[in-house]
């Protein structure tokens, strides 16, 4: 079994078409109004609130994200999740499941039903918003292979 170490503490790899290792990712805020970031039910960091001006976020953004600064003058081939487009099934797609908001309360709400899904290049990443299904709630998958000389210059 391969291993990988996201935030100091060892997980499993997911398989191609077989098991999923999934991580339990999530950002709150604390009694001191500092953002803490949890993965797996360890903190593993925080942002002080000092950072922000105001209480509260006024957006989320869930998704992938690569750089691309063009250095061998064409797109770069970085991969995002495990090189699949988003029509590809579960157990080959890169996926974010059961998105969810909490209030100040921590209580949980789901996440708004109007995404507004932007994506800059179609033919090398794309993604999709599914906003609800038994097994995996409101969810995305999202990926791309990068860089293909004819699809993806």
């Amino acid at each position: 079994m391969d291993y990988y170490m996201p935030f100091g503490k060892q997980h499993d790899c997911s398989a191609m078409g077989g098991s999923n290792t999934e991580l339990d990712i999530v950002i709150k805020q604390d009694e001191d109004q500092d953002w803490e970031l949890w993965v797996d039910d360890t903190m593993i960091g925080f942002w002080p609130r000092s950072n922000y001006r105001t209480r509260n976020a006024n957006r989320i953004d869930w998704g992938g994200e690569i750089v691309n600064e063009r250095i061998r003058g064409r797109h770069t081939s970085t991969q995002m999740g495990n090189r699949h487009f988003s029509s590809a099934p579960i157990g080959r797609v890169a996926y974010i499941s059961n998105m969810a908001l909490y209030n100040l309360d921590l209580d949980r709400y789901d996440a708004p039903e109007a995404i507004n899904v932007r994506v800059t290049k179609p033919d090398c990443y794309d993604l999709k918003y599914s906003q609800s299904d038994d097994e995996y709630g409101q969810h995305i998958t999202f990926g791309g292979p990068g860089y293909d000389r004819r699809k993806c210059p």
